[in-house]
């Protein structure tokens, strides 16, 4: 019986000491990076953060190139420690699901040529590593999302014991195993012609 209460205790404990760390981009308190070109837009406007790809996204993503990819994301570093386990939630408001446009969550960070990122398109999700520019690694799974207009999608993550799960609408879609994180920069991603409004983007770490 004691065992069980201290096992509560250490429970509670762990509960309470939890902090979230909530953006509603009513402001850019948090320093997400803004770009507008003829490429496209990330931009924080009417209490979201819009992102908006105007050009096609070619084939980099799949095979990787040491040239610069095609893509429109905006990152900011959220402060908190990466090898600890954390969760991140967030909305995305998505204009068209399909097999051409892909959207999703950058983790670790460091500058545009390299990163992970988590993404999805109708049927599939993907966990890419860049390193310089260059695909490194890769790990695909297949996605019960359909084809839709105008989506609200839930995407999250948690890295926990040395794991990385990622979820869509509740439901896991990529499972990653001892990949260690450096960086706490995070953010937001748009490959090809697609138009995406993130927003309610929270840590709980």
């Amino acid at each position: 019986m004691k065992e069980f209460l201290f096992a509560l205790l250490v429970l509670f404990s762990l509960a309470s000491n939890a902090q979230t760390m909530k953006d509603s981009f009513d402001s850019n308190i948090q320093g997400w990076t803004e770009i507008s070109s003829k490429d496209g837009e990330a931009v924080i406007k009417d209490g979201v953060m819009h992102i908006e790809g105007k050009k096609d996204g070619g084939t980099n993503l799949l095979f990787g190139t040491k040239t610069e990819p095609s893509f429109i994301e905006t990152h900011c570093f959220a402060g908190f420690d990466p090898k600890k386990d954390f969760e991140i939630k967030c909305k995305a408001l998505v204009k068209k699901v399909d097999d051409n446009n892909t959207f999703g969550l950058i983790l670790n960070y460091i500058d545009e040529g390299n990163y992970i990122v988590f993404v999805i398109q109708e049927g599939e999700a993907r966990l890419l590593r860049y390193q310089d520019y260059e695909l490194v690694g890769r790990i695909r799974n297949q996605l019960k999302l359909k084809e839709q207009k105008k989506a609200s999608i839930d995407l999250s993550v948690k890295s926990s014991f040395q794991k990385l799960q990622f979820f869509v609408n509740g439901m896991l879609a990529i499972e990653s195993r001892y990949l260690p994180l450096t960086s706490s920069g995070v953010g937001f991603y748009v490959c090809g012609q697609q138009k995406i409004d993130f927003d309610d983007f929270e840590i709980i770490k």
